[in-house]
C-alpha cells in the first residue's frame, strides 16, 4: 500500500490537484494486535487507523495514539462519526445536513464532530 499511496499523493501534487481531492482511506474495522492460532488478525473495532489527505486536511501528523500493546486507545479517540464529520467538513458540506429516507424519515450525513485539529 505504501506505493500506491505515494504515488497517488505525488500524482495528485505534481498535477496540481492534491489542493483540490481530499483523500479518505479506511476499513471497516481494525486488525487485532496479536496473530491468532491460525496465524492470521482478526476484526477489531477498538482501535483502527484511517488516513486522510489533500484538500481541506492539515497534513503531516498524527492524531491519536493506542496504549503500547495496541489493545485500546489512549489520546483522542474518535469514532466513525467523528471522522466522517471530519470528511464532510474538509469538503465544505455541514455534517448535520439531512437527508430524507424513503420512510420520510431524517438522516443527518454523518453522525459525529469533526476533529478540528485535523482540518486546514
Amino acid at each position: 500500500m505504501d506505493a500506491g499511496w505515494g504515488t497517488l499523493i505525488e500524482e495528485l501534487k505534481s498535477r496540481g490537484l492534491l489542493e483540490s481531492t481530499t483523500i479518505l482511506w479506511m476499513g471497516e474495522f481494525g486488525r487485532t494486535p496479536k496473530i491468532n492460532a491460525q496465524g492470521g488478525r482478526d476484526h477489531f473495532n477498538n482501535a483502527w487507523s484511517c488516513v486522510l489527505a489533500g484538500g481541506g486536511i492539515r497534513g503531516g501528523q498524527a492524531y491519536g495514539r493506542t496504549t503500547p500493546d495496541g489493545m485500546s486507545v489512549a489520546d483522542n479517540p474518535v469514532n466513525a462519526g467523528g471522522v466522517l464529520a471530519t470528511l464532510c467538513a474538509a469538503l465544505g458540506i455541514d455534517p448535520l445536513t439531512q437527508n430524507i429516507n424513503e420512510l420520510g424519515r431524517p438522516i443527518r450525513i454523518a453522525d459525529g464532530e469533526p476533529i478540528r485539529d485535523v482540518l486546514a
